[in-house]
C-alpha cells in the first residue's frame, strides 16, 4: 500500500490522501476522548495610531483621543466638509502570540478570527470630524515605521505622520484589504470581523509590529471613534484574535485483519473532519464521503472500520470549519 500527503496550504481546509488495497461491505466507527484543548482569545491594544486630513496635509494628529474615517460628502454637524480622513493604527503582537503559544502549543494554532473593536462617536463634539452613515475599508499594510506624532485636533503639529506622507506609506502591490465595513451612526462599541489573507496571518503569527489603514469605501461616510488615547481605557481600540489547536489533517493508521480495513485518525476540537473514499485512482473516478465527524468538544481518535471486499480503495481526510 502507497501513503499519500497532498498539501494545497490553505490555513481552513487541508488533505491527507492514503492508497490501501481495500473497499467495503459493512462499517462502524470508534470514537475516544483524549486530552481538552480549547479555543483562546487574546486582544491587543494599539501603540500607535492617528488620523489623517486632506485639508491640512501636512498636519499631525496623533495625540488626540478619536480617530476618524471620512468621504467627501461627510459634513460635521454645522454642514461643513472637512475634507478626506484615514486612519493608520499600530498593533504589537508579541503578546498575541506568545499567549497563544502558552494555551495551544508553540505556533500550533490555527487563528480562526480576527476582529477590530472600537467605540464610535455618533456626534464628535470637535467641529474637525465629519458625520455620516457609509462605507470603509481596512486594509493590512507592511509599512510600521510611521510615527505616531504628537499633535492634537486643537494643537496639530508636524512631528508624526501626515495625510501627505500616505504615498510613501502604502503600497498597493503589497498591501491587502481585510474587508469593506458599515459603521452604526449610533455611540456605541462596535466590531468587524476582518479577513485572514495569507500575508495578514504572515505578520500576525511572525509577533513584531501590524499596521492597519481605514479609508473610505464610500462619499457618504463619517466615522469617529475613540483612540487609544482615549480617557476610558475599556473604551481604546483593540485587535481581538482567536485561535484553535492546529487540526492536522492526517491519516495516522491503516491495518487490514480478519476481513476489515480500519482507518484511523485524530480530530482537533471545534473542527469538521471529512473522510472520503475513491474506488479507482484519483482523478479517474468520483471522491465519496464515507464518514464525516463533526464538530467535537474535545480532541478525539477516530478509527473507521469497514469490510475488505474488493482490490483497492484510496482513502482521504480533509478538514473545515
Amino acid at each position: 500500500m502507497n501513503n499519500v500527503l497532498r498539501s494545497p496550504g490553505q490555513t481552513k481546509r487541508r488533505i491527507a490522501q492514503l492508497c490501501v488495497f481495500a473497499v467495503r461491505c459493512g462499517a462502524a466507527v470508534v470514537l475516544s476522548s483524549v486530552t481538552v484543548a480549547l479555543a483562546a482569545t487574546v486582544s491587543v491594544a494599539p501603540d500607535a495610531d492617528t488620523f489623517l486630513r486632506s485639508f491640512a496635509p501636512t498636519n499631525n494628529y496623533g495625540a488626540g483621543g478619536a480617530l476618524s474615517v471620512s468621504g467627501s460628502a461627510a459634513v460635521n454637524g454645522t454642514g461643513d466638509q472637512n475634507g478626506l480622513f484615514d486612519t493608520l493604527m499600530r498593533f504589537p503582537v508579541s503578546n498575541v502570540v506568545a499567549s497563544l503559544d502558552a494555551a495551544l502549543g508553540e505556533q500550533d494554532w490555527v487563528v480562526t478570527e480576527a476582529r477590530l473593536v472600537v467605540t464610535e462617536i455618533a456626534a464628535p463634539d470637535n467641529a474637525i470630524f465629519n458625520r455620516g452613515v457609509g462605507a470603509f475599508e481596512v486594509r493590512w499594510i507592511g509599512a510600521d515605521s510611521w510615527l505616531e506624532g504628537t499633535g492634537k485636533p486643537v494643537a496639530p503639529t508636524t512631528d508624526g505622520v501626515a495625510w501627505q506622507d500616505l504615498p510613501s506609506i502604502l503600497d498597493p502591490s503589497m498591501d491587502t484589504s481585510l474587508g469593506v465595513f458599515t459603521n452604526t451612526g449610533a455611540d456605541g462599541q462596535i466590531s468587524f470581523v476582518l479577513g485572514k489573507p495569507d500575508r495578514f496571518l504572515a505578520d500576525l503569527r511572525s509577533g513584531g509590529e501590524l499596521s492597519l489603514y481605514l479609508t473610505a469605501a464610500s462619499p457618504q461616510v463619517g466615522f469617529t471613534f475613540n483612540s487609544r488615547n482615549f480617557g476610558n481605557t475599556n473604551a481604546q481600540p483593540a485587535l481581538e484574535v482567536t485561535a484553535l489547536p492546529n487540526p492536522r489533517p492526517g491519516i495516522d493508521s491503516v491495518a487490514a485483519a480478519g476481513g476489515n480495513i480500519s482507518v484511523g485518525f485524530s480530530v482537533t476540537t471545534n473542527w469538521t473532519y471529512r473522510l472520503q473514499r475513491a474506488d479507482t485512482l484519483p482523478g479517474r473516478g468520483a471522491w465519496v464521503d464515507v464518514l464525516i465527524v463533526p464538530s467535537q468538544l474535545s480532541p478525539t481518535n477516530v478509527v473507521y472500520v469497514e469490510g475488505l471486499t474488493n482490490s483497492r480503495a484510496f482513502y482521504r481526510l480533509s478538514v473545515s470549519q
